[in-house]
């Protein structure tokens, strides 16, 4: 993965641009120390001048009111909050009419922008007060009161709380007073600026000692990047929270969420003083000291599934390939690409207007359907379905092309990550933005007869303490189906969602990552040095059965931060610390166990077990033998991973009650 630099010729502004944002995925609006708002059309490659201030009106930051869905006069919310250096605040339109300017701080202004909701915002100024504003700029309060200038001030994801530097420090400041103020060293130097991402909940900073930081909510430092030799002037977090960038005096680094570098560019531009990306995560945009305004848009992005390769190698040109048979492709679309999926024997490409479902089998013959909108920030694949995600909504289609759900439950689309959000073959699970402890499952129509969404049934389940990763099991029935969720305290659980009695049952402690197996209930999670396989999560209400049907194995320099990609046939593919890719050959043989379980061969699962002669898979085909009712299979199993008692109640119940057994009207708990 890699930018792609461009940018006009000859400057059109004259001097340092400050600022720069997207109006839409195609327009930017770009203002400098030249007086001047000028927008920008990629598709067109024009630029015009929207306004030209007055000499005295001289920019430090510029936000466009967010996009969202509210009600009102839709022209209320095309409006664009510039801070200037005077120390004032102005809300211009779209056509560059100043609407209405706030004289808000003794000295510049130096930081402002619209809360995330767009129920008001903030401003930052060289006087080191952070003040709260109504979104017709009426002053609601001043947050804080410093000796010191506030370079920076962003707000929280909820928009419940503010993120502000002083000096080398970090600081959140909770807008309701009984939380505790939230204080840390970050640098050794002056922190120029900060961005706080709604996807991951991470912070990154960047200072003049040359170093970017990402961090958490709580002040914990989770990665840092090598010193640079200028100060860092700009970072920016994408929307989807996999990637940031930072800038700095004639350099660009795009970065993983993890902190690792995806590709360094140096290009002639003096300080980067500000990045935004575009809404869909594919584009960027760099106000530069030299009167620039660079545009990048990311390529080379590398897809892989089994045997198949996908690799976008041009903003509208995808290059596909079967590694086995070398059989290869390039398919073009009519617009640029912002996503792609690849799994379940398809690839799902969305562009601007359209989204392209290909089998793998035959990528040459699509299937087409036409979005809602332009803004898709991620895609989920299963075996049966697919779910789209837009700042409109999410909505869940067949691989058909035909809308099947579209899940409603007072989220915000753009805010929702991969962590908080999972697709099960007839099931969705999201955790709840407003209460992190609830989680909700709605069964998806995946049958012949599509239902409205008001007909989706759902269900509501509430953990005790804060989820921040959630994975729906792939394989089964629905009546089976499986959720593992990470707490925040790192602990996993699983439970049955459609278990009358369902319970969180733990597995395990100091879990940074799971992953279910996508053709088995095979439980994969990853500690900071092993990885662990559950092979029977349901075994997890028997502290005993769980511990014989866990594999766990030793793993060195994982780095900080590694994730589980996926499991495939028993192997775990990692990513590391450092972004390199692992395989990890954990449970090959219990995973071909339990697809002989699921298709009901119980003859070839014991003829596995006995070629293998391994106490775990033993003890797993005893634990899947009795939840199945088999237990002349499973007294067999028993008896060889030495567990005697369950030996002898197996033949009791053989002895009193043949006629139930025969009759298979016993019920085994």
């Amino acid at each position: 993965m890699k930018l792609k630099i461009s940018s006009f010729k000859e400057p059109k502004h004259v001097g340092v641009v400050i600022c720069v944002s997207w109006n839409n995925t195609e327009d930017v609006f770009s203002c400098g120390d030249d007086h001047k708002l000028l927008k920008w059309n990629l598709v067109n490659s024009e630029c015009m001048t929207v306004m030209t201030f007055s000499d005295d009106f001289y920019p430090t930051g510029m936000h466009l009111f967010p996009k969202i869905n509210m009600g009102g006069n839709k022209h209320q919310h095309d409006v664009i909050l510039i801070s200037t250096a005077d120390g004032k605040f102005h809300i211009v339109n779209h056509n560059g009419r100043i609407e209405k300017t706030i004289n808000a701080h003794q000295g510049a202004c130096l930081a402002a922008q619209w809360s995330p909701d767009g129920a008001g915002l903030l401003t930052a100024g060289e006087d080191g007060f952070v003040k709260v504003w109504s979104r017709n700029g009426l002053l609601r309060s001043t947050i804080v009161q410093s000796d010191v200038p506030c370079y920076n001030a962003v707000w929280s994801p909820d928009s419940s709380a503010i993120l502000y530097t002083k000096e080398n420090f970090l600081v959140i400041k909770h807008l309701n007073s009984n939380n505790k103020i939230i204080k840390w060293k970050a640098h050794e130097g002056l922190i120029l600026c900060v961005a706080w991402n709604a996807n991951n909940n991470m912070i990154i900073s960047g200072s003049e000692d040359g170093f970017s930081k990402i961090w958490d909510t709580f002040g914990q430092q989770i990665s840092v990047s090598v010193k640079h030799d200028q100060p860092i002037t700009s970072v920016s977090w994408s929307p989807a929270g996999d990637l940031f960038v930072i800038g700095s005096y004639n350099l660009l680094r795009l970065c993983s969420a993890n902190g690792w570098s995806h590709c360094l560019d140096r290009p002639a531009t003096g300080s980067i003083y500000n990045i935004a990306w575009s809404s869909d995560g594919t584009q960027l945009a760099a106000a530069c000291a030299n009167g620039h305004v660079m545009f990048a848009h990311i390529i080379e992005r590398e897809y892989t599934w089994k045997n198949f390769s996908c690799t976008q190698t041009g903003r509208k040109v995808i290059s596909i390939k079967d590694i086995i048979t070398d059989q290869s492709d390039q398919l073009d679309y009519p617009d640029r690409v912002i996503q792609i999926a690849l799994g379940f024997n398809h690839l799902v490409i969305a562009t601007v207007k359209q989204c392209f479902i290909h089998k793998l089998s035959s990528w040459n013959t699509p299937v087409t359907f036409d979005l809602k909108e332009g803004t898709i920030s991620m895609i989920l694949l299963s075996e049966r379905c697919l779910c789209v995600v837009e700042r409109a909504g999410l909505s869940v289609y067949s691989y058909m092309g035909r809308l099947l759900a579209s899940p409603r439950w007072g989220a915000r689309p753009d805010t929702l990550g991969r962590a908080g959000l999972s697709l099960g073959p007839d099931s969705l699970a999201a955790i709840d933005q407003t209460d992190r402890k609830l989680i909700h499952v709605f069964d998806l129509p995946t049958g012949l007869i599509v239902r409205s969404s008001s007909d989706n049934t759902v269900t509501k389940l509430s953990h005790k303490m804060t989820v921040s990763d959630i994975a729906l099991s792939q394989s089964g029935p629905i009546s089976e189906r499986q959720l593992a969720l990470l707490d925040y305290n790192r602990d996993l659980y699983v439970i049955t969602v459609k278990d009358p009695k369902a319970k969180f049952n733990k597995l395990g402690s100091q879990i940074l990552d799971i992953v279910w197996s996508s053709e088995t209930e095979l439980l994969v999670g990853l500690r900071a040095s092993s990885v662990v396989a559950w092979c029977c999560p349901r075994a997890a209400t028997q502290t005993d059965w769980l511990a014989l049907t866990t594999v766990s194995k030793e793993i060195t320099d994982l780095g900080r931060n590694p994730s589980v990609v996926c499991v495939e046939d028993g192997v775990a593919r990692i990513c590391r610390g450092n972004g390199s890719m692992l395989h990890v050959s954990l449970a090959a043989f219990p995973e071909k166990l339990l697809k002989h379980v699921a298709a009901n061969m119980w003859q070839a699962a014991l003829q596995l077990c006995r070629t293998v002669e391994d106490e775990t898979l033993w003890a797993c085909l005893a634990v899947l033998a009795w939840q199945q009712h088999q237990l002349a299979v499973a007294e067999e199993a028993f008896a060889l991973i030495h567990q005697y008692q369950q030996v002898c109640y197996i033949q009791h119940l053989r002895n009193t009650i043949p006629e139930k057994l025969s009759s298979g009207r016993l019920t085994v708990n």
